[in-house]
């Protein structure tokens, strides 16, 4: 599978597909490259500010797209349902020379939904991990 496809079949469009590309995947875990976030423009900025429980969506779209890599076909639909465990290292994102990398590492997976471990830095600073359930459905193509 070629990983712009994963990204292709991601439910987030334009701005929201915060998700820039895939470095690798495997089936246990998924390493990703975000997109810059340093314009004052990025969606998950408030009032210009990157608070980092806000990258909780990385961790959610990371895992989203490692899911798609597996049993679901085609498009597919996911809702973050659930938080568990997250740690917020920093209370804001204040460097913004490098891409944010995300990996999720997936701990359950099965028609009906999905479990990851998530974790989002740059620059060798952990900004943010945790654990997010995911409800995934799988949409006719």
């Amino acid at each position: 599978m070629r990983f712009d496809t994963v990204l292709e079949r991601m439910p987030h469009k334009g701005a929201m597909r915060l998700i820039d590309r895939i470095i690798s995947v495997n089936e246990a875990e998924i390493h990703c490259l975000g997109v810059p976030h340093g314009d004052a423009g990025y969606p998950l900025r408030l009032d210009g500010i990157l608070y980092t429980a806000n990258l909780v969506e990385l961790g959610a779209q990371a895992a989203a797209a490692h899911a798609s890599t597996g049993d679901l076909k085609g498009n597919h639909t996911g809702l973050l349902i659930g938080l568990q465990n997250v740690d917020l290292v920093t209370s804001i994102v204040t460097d913004c020379s490098d891409n944010l990398h995300i990996t999720a590492r997936q701990l359950h997976f099965d028609g009906n939904g999905a479990l990851y471990d998530f974790e989002v830095s740059s620059q060798g600073q952990k900004y943010i991990e945790g654990r997010a359930t995911l409800k995934m459905q799988g949409e006719a193509e």
